[in-house]
């Protein structure tokens, strides 16, 4: 079984990882305004925090909506999403503190989804008698542990997405994996089968000898937790590392393109990946007109892996799309929402009775059969960037769960 990395390795790490962030080059701060000039949001302004899944699409969706919107005041608020890490430094998590509206006292930078729901139940953060915090976005459903929804909260799906595992191009990993041994190795009890005195190999597996180096982001983000929920497993193994969320550019983790660590295994985002691989730009290179404006290829070297003989994806470039054919890996959905929490209001604020401000149904409520339609359900245009950022569109867009 496999300990966490020296605390030399960690240091290590941490000197990649800032040299990676300065060497990232030209990136779209966040928010920013029509120009694509950061800006810090006037308090009436809708303001969300939180998962890393959807952010760069959150990035998009508020562009699209602002700049298509010329009018803009307390009647007419414009809407700004702050990305889960800083938009030009993806690796650095050691904290840092945004200022969500004018106004609002500095928090840190929320980074997840758990994070991102934490920072806007926090009570009394407002300013001028608005919140500091509008919504959060959450790449997982309520956990069983959350309070009563009919008088909290709400989630309203945006969006589809998917997760599987990812591995370097080179693997020691065999082509596909089942739920049983993703929970073996996750749970570090993989059983040994050579002749080895330690298990935990992928030659136990069906792959080539290596120990295998699993490694996760936090149980508290959106792709922590869901993976945990579809093995069945309520916390990670102790042999498991903990990194930042759908990024494969940590040298002192993954390696490097010369020498790339064989034996890794991290959980992945397969919309995030989508995005990253296809539509969007390297770390350092502006995006040219054909590529998404937000989010850069974080993947590194990393490839997606089947989940019992079901690939992730179907089919090629720019259309490589989510395999819906998850629903069912080896008896386990892997598929799942993004959603938007919101607080749930009164009907005598809800225009449309549907527990959703009025003031944030013009973005997040249905498409259809609502006096207030949802621009993020109902717009061609939003509609494309869910597309454009590696994720599907769901029937589901906008309503009240």
């Amino acid at each position: 079984m496999r300990v966490h990395k020296s605390l030399s390795l960690i240091a290590a790490g941490a000197l990649l990882a800032a040299g990676t962030a300065l060497a990232a080059g030209p990136a779209v701060a966040d928010p920013v305004n029509s120009h694509l000039h950061s800006v810090v949001p006037k308090y009436y302004d809708v303001v969300g925090v939180g998962s890393d899944t959807d952010d760069a699409l959150f990035d998009q969706l508020a562009y699209d909506y602002d700049t298509s919107h010329k009018v803009h005041n307390k009647s007419h608020p414009y809407i700004y999403s702050w990305d889960a890490t800083a938009a030009n430094d993806p690796l650095n998590t050691s904290p840092s503190y945004i200022s969500p509206k004018q106004g609002c006292a500095k928090i840190q930078r929320p980074d997840g989804s758990g994070a991102g729901i934490t920072a806007f139940e926090a009570p009394g953060y407002k300013t001028h008698g608005r919140d500091c915090i509008d919504f959060a976005r959450s790449a997982s459903y309520r956990p069983s542990t959350d309070p009563d929804p009919a008088t909290v909260n709400v989630y309203v799906p945006l969006a589809e997405d998917a997760e599987t595992y990812a591995v370097e191009d080179n693997t020691n990993a065999p082509a596909s994996l089942t739920i049983a041994q993703l929970t073996e190795i996750y749970s570090c009890e993989v059983p040994a089968t050579g002749s080895e005195t330690e298990a935990n190999n992928w030659a136990d597996l069906g792959g080539k000898p290596g120990p295998i180096d699993p490694v996760s982001p936090p149980s508290t983000t959106g792709v922590g937790k869901f993976w945990l929920t579809s093995l069945g497993l309520k916390s990670l193994g102790t042999c498991v590392t903990v990194v930042q969320q759908n990024e494969g550019i940590d040298t002192a983790v993954f390696g490097t393109s010369a020498s790339p660590n064989a034996n890794v295994i991290v959980p992945y985002s397969v919309g995030k990946y989508i995005a990253q691989r296809y539509h969007s730009a390297a770390p350092g290179k502006t995006p040219t007109k054909k590529q998404n404006k937000f989010g850069r290829n974080d993947r590194g070297d990393l490839v997606l892996g089947a989940v019992d003989g079901i690939a992730p994806t179907v089919g090629s470039g720019t259309g490589t799309k989510i395999n819906s054919k998850l629903e069912n890996a080896g008896g386990v959905n892997l598929t799942r929402e993004l959603y938007d929490v919101v607080w749930n209001v009164p009907n005598k604020d809800s225009a449309d009775h549907d527990g959703i401000a009025t003031y944030l149904e013009y973005f997040f409520a249905p498409a259809k059969h609502v006096k207030i339609k949802g621009w993020y359900c109902s717009s061609k245009e939003a509609q494309q960037a869910i597309a454009s950022y590696g994720f599907l569109p769901t029937v589901e867009c906008g309503a009240k769960l």
